[in-house]
Parts: C-alpha cells; structure tokens; sequence
C-alpha cells in the first residue's frame, strides 16, 4: 500500500483525528517502512487532495474542511454538473502542460508512476472505494507538479460533492481501457517534458469522466 493510503486510512479509521498533528517525517518513514522522501512525497500529494494542512514551521495537520471546498460545494448547488466538468477540463489540462514544462526530479517521476501503477493495480481488484482512492490519488499529484491546488481541490470534491454514486462511477471508469491510455499518455508526457502531449491527455481524460458521470 502506498505512503499516503497509509495515512489516509488511519486518517478514516480515526486513528488519525481533524487537527491533530501528525508525527515528524522521520517518523512517518518508519512507521509506514519507506523513505523520508517517498514519505514528503505522499504529504505533498494528500495537502493538495486537502487531507491535510502543512503549516510550515509549525508541522502538519489532519485538515479540516477547507474554505475553498466550502465554496465548491456551495457552487455545485447552484452550477449545473457540464458547467463543473467544463472547468475541471481545463484546468486540468492547464495544470498538466505545468507539470509537462517544469523539470521534475527522477523521484518524483518515479512517485508518479507508482501511482499510476496503483491505479492500473485497482481496475483488476474490483473494489470501487480502492479505484476512486487510487485515482483521485494520481490526479493531485499532477495537480502538485503542476503546482495547481486548484485542480487538486476539483479532483478531490470530484470524488464526493460532484459524483454523487462512486461506486456506479468507478466501476464505468475502470472499464474504459481508453480511459486507461491516456492516463499512461499524461505520465509518459509529463517525463518526456511534453506540455502538448500531456494536455492532450489531461483534456482527454476529463472529458471521458465527464461523459461516464452523466
């Protein structure tokens, strides 16, 4: 099980509870039996899904509801479900030519196709929460290299506020092998530093689950 599911489920066990500090990086690593970056890696990626707050010199913190996502579910009462999906379309596609045109360290190439890993590992499992997890997972951490909290925000209330059936989604998801292409595409564009290519795949990809929501 990767670093952040790690911590994200004893977040939900409620070992882990709303503002409580989490322990120091070190100790994270060993606890969870992984490397002190893998763990700054899995941090980086569940502060963008919003899981939690780093306040910097200070530590880091189960997150409590965020005021933008207050706001999102606000605008998702008033906003019909194309207009939400147009956004997130590009935004998605914004922050993944970010992510294509900044020069990313080996390590977190190597993180991010962990995480596609993970997602692909989930289509055969046939359990929805793992595949929405995994997913939602390997899109803030685009969102992170693409330095976009933005779209992290959106992927994360994708999974709640703006689906409202997980299950029916993910299970419609994870059969879309086209689906699968393109997610491999993203991964493949961001490492080759092709901001085309990889906005192509993140347009392509929003559009799809667009369509299997509706």
């Amino acid at each position: 099980m990767l670093a952040a599911d790690q911590i994200r489920r004893r977040i939900a066990m409620g070992e882990l509870r709303t503002g409580q500090r989490l322990e120091a990086s070190r100790v994270l690593a060993r606890e969870l039996q992984v490397s002190l970056p893998v763990v700054r890696e899995a941090l980086a990626a569940l502060a963008y899904a919003g899981v939690i707050d780093v306040r910097h010199g200070v530590g880091v913190f189960v997150a409590r509801r965020r005021p933008k996502e207050r706001a999102f579910r606000l605008a998702r009462r008033h906003a019909a479900d194309a207009e939400l999906h147009e956004l997130r379309k590009l935004l998605a596609a914004a922050t993944a030519e970010r992510a294509a045109r900044t020069r990313q360290t080996a390590r977190r190439i190597e993180h991010l196709g962990l995480l596609l890993e993970e997602r692909s590992r989930s289509l055969l499992g046939g359990d929805p929460s793992w595949f929405t997890r995994a997913d939602l997972e390997f899109h803030s951490y685009v969102a992170a290299l693409g330095g976009g909290p933005l779209q992290g925000a959106l992927d994360h209330l994708a999974g709640t506020a703006l689906w409202n059936d997980l299950s029916g989604r993910a299970r419609n998801l994870a059969l879309n092998r086209e689906l699968e292409h393109h997610h491999a595409a993203l991964v493949s564009a961001i490492e080759g530093r092709n901001p085309e290519g990889a906005s192509r795949a993140a347009h392509a990809i929003a559009s799809i689950e667009a369509v299997s929501s509706g």
